[in-house]
């Protein structure tokens, strides 16, 4: 199919303006904060967009509205050209020690001093801030655009020495912007963890933040309308093909918008929660290649999972009580935090919450607002997919565990074969670490299966409401729907009571009565749960002692 435009496959304006890509045009909404000085900052997860609005900034600052044709803010724009001093720190996030990064940020500061018109010092200078403080010394007014500024710190999130060390030189960096402010037309600096408070920021008394701002809340990813403005012919092209993999005809525009909507949308970052969009990254991945399904693009784009990130999560399964680990385990519910809990002080980095972390990392969002209480949860399937997974390899300290359960599982559940159900379902939770289960309670172990098939690629929710009540987990392969409610005990003499006490649950509730063309299948389980009263190593942790079907 022969398209208007090609994807957006670029993270330079021009690039994209050259090769007749597609723009979403947010250049209206730039043109609010553009006229102002700033300093401005915004922080959102990994692969949104910041690199392009930066170079957006570089385009307009560094050459005016040439390439601006066309887009909402060329009647807008009347302001004159500049030279523009443009650092990306992800560019050296991964040099290894102290003197290494000083040297890199020196040579960066030196290849952007050229790259903006202005001479650099060939004086042997020892820090960034003081070739900054030479290189402003016969400049009138310039533009700094900062990309990733957190990148070299949260590179370092576990090396307490050379995070400090960091934070340092880039503290002194800018107070050094902060000392010839005078000389800055215009002040732009994008990052995905937002360190409050830190001498890094408090150099900066007038700092704009616009993170949280209602107005700039679809300023980075694409909103509902923007997709089907822009992308229109690829969502048309992706139901085409998905009908012809799937040889299939139930694939058209709305069902491709509705699909693409479950697996990418329900990002928001405002405090208001008033704007929801799309993960980029995965939407023009998904429409440059549909035959590939709706499959976890930002996750495997890499960095999506940082190192800290898995390392504070396994720290919090070890230390949390019931209540916090069933809200880590919940994938469907949602945290209570006020605005400063999501963004951790950097001089206290032990402290910091973890669900913070989530929610700077991109694996939370806003989901609804209460007296300046932020809701946060999962937005959408792609990443509740994701977190299942780092989850599940956590739990069970095996990287293998989706490869060795996900084929046989759903196999198992499209055949209806119960007996093998129960084996494989104790087969899982024989994988799962005592250190963790000896504090989990019955939605813990609830949370635990949902997890599981989300990663082994069975369609399950929990809590769902029916007739007459929610069942515990509800749970789609073939042509089946699997109502389940579990009951847990510590206890084997309880076990037929529990038993009993699901089955009545079910019955009462009329869990089988659900609007559905599948056949509806209700099973009582119960899971016997021998970690606190265990004494010998051979006995099983924790086992399902009863499936039946109702």
């Amino acid at each position: 199919m022969e398209f208007t435009k090609k994807l957006p496959n670029y993270a330079s304006f021009s690039k994209l303006i050259e090769t007749n890509s597609i723009y979403v045009d947010k250049t209206g909404i730039i043109a609010n904060f553009a006229k102002g000085n700033g300093p401005f900052f915004i922080s959102r997860p990994r692969r949104f967009g910041k690199s392009t609005l930066i170079n957006t900034l570089h385009e307009l600052f560094a050459h005016g509205i040439e390439k601006f044709k066309g887009l909402e803010i060329e009647p807008l724009w009347d302001d004159k050209t500049y030279k523009v001093i443009h650092l990306d720190f992800s560019t050296f996030k991964e040099v290894t020690s102290i003197s290494s990064f000083n040297k890199e940020f020196i040579e960066a500061f030196r290849l952007s001093l050229e790259e903006a018109g202005i001479e650099p010092t060939k004086e042997d200078i020892d820090s960034p801030a003081n070739y900054l403080k030479k290189a402003l010394e016969k400049e009138k007014e310039v533009v700094l655009l900062v990309d990733e500024y957190d990148a070299p710190l949260t590179a370092v999130l576990n090396d307490s020495v050379e995070f400090e060390e960091r934070r340092k030189i880039l503290s002194s960096f800018y107070l050094t912007v902060k000392s010839f402010q005078g000389k800055f037309r215009f002040i732009f600096i994008t990052g995905v963890t937002y360190y409050a408070h830190t001498s890094i920021f408090s150099a900066f008394n007038n700092l704009k933040d616009l993170t949280l701002s209602t107005k700039y809340g679809a300023l980075l990813g694409y909103t509902t309308e923007e997709l089907e403005k822009y992308f229109c012919e690829y969502i048309d092209n992706a139901a085409t093909v998905l009908n012809e993999e799937n040889d299939t005809d139930v694939y058209d525009y709305a069902m491709v918008v509705e699909e693409l909507k479950r697996n990418y949308d329900g990002y928001s970052f405002d405090r208001k929660c008033k704007s929801h969009v799309f993960n980029p990254w995965s939407i023009i991945n998904f429409l440059d290649s549909p035959e590939e399904g709706f499959i976890p693009y930002w996750v495997s784009s890499g960095g999506a999972t940082p190192t800290f990130l898995v390392n504070y999560l396994k720290q919090g399964l070890k230390k949390y009580n019931v209540d916090e680990l069933q809200s880590l385990l919940s994938i469907d519910s949602t945290v209570n935090k006020v605005s400063d809990k999501l963004y951790p002080v950097i001089d206290k980095i032990a402290d910091i919450d973890l669900f913070a972390i989530l929610y700077q990392a991109g694996y939370f969002c806003i989901k609804g607002v209460n007296r300046k209480i932020f809701q946060i949860g999962i937005p959408n399937l792609e990443v509740k997919q994701a977190y299942s997974e780092i989850m599940l390899r956590l739990l069970t300290n095996n990287n293998d565990v989706q490869e060795k359960f996900t084929t046989s599982l759903y196999d198992i559940l499209c055949d209806n074969n119960l007996d093998k159900l129960k084996n494989i379902f104790n087969s899982f939770i024989n994988e799962l670490s005592y250190e963790t289960v000896k504090n989990f309670n019955e939605a813990c172990f609830r949370d635990v299966l949902k997890l599981a098939m989300l990663t082994f690629n069975v369609t399950a929710s929990t809590e769902v409401m029916g007739a007459c009540g929610r069942a515990d987990i509800t749970a789609e392969a073939g042509d089946y729907l699997y109502v389940f409610e579990l009951k847990v005990t510590d206890n084997s003499k309880d076990i037929d009571t529990k038993l009993n006490e699901a089955k009545e649950q079910i019955i009462k509730n009329k869990y089988a009565r659900r609007l559905t063309d599948k056949t509806v299948v209700p099973i009582a389980l119960v899971l016997e749960n021998n970690s606190k009263s265990r004494e010998k190593s051979d006995t099983p942790v924790c086992e399902i002692v009863a499936l039946e079907k109702v």
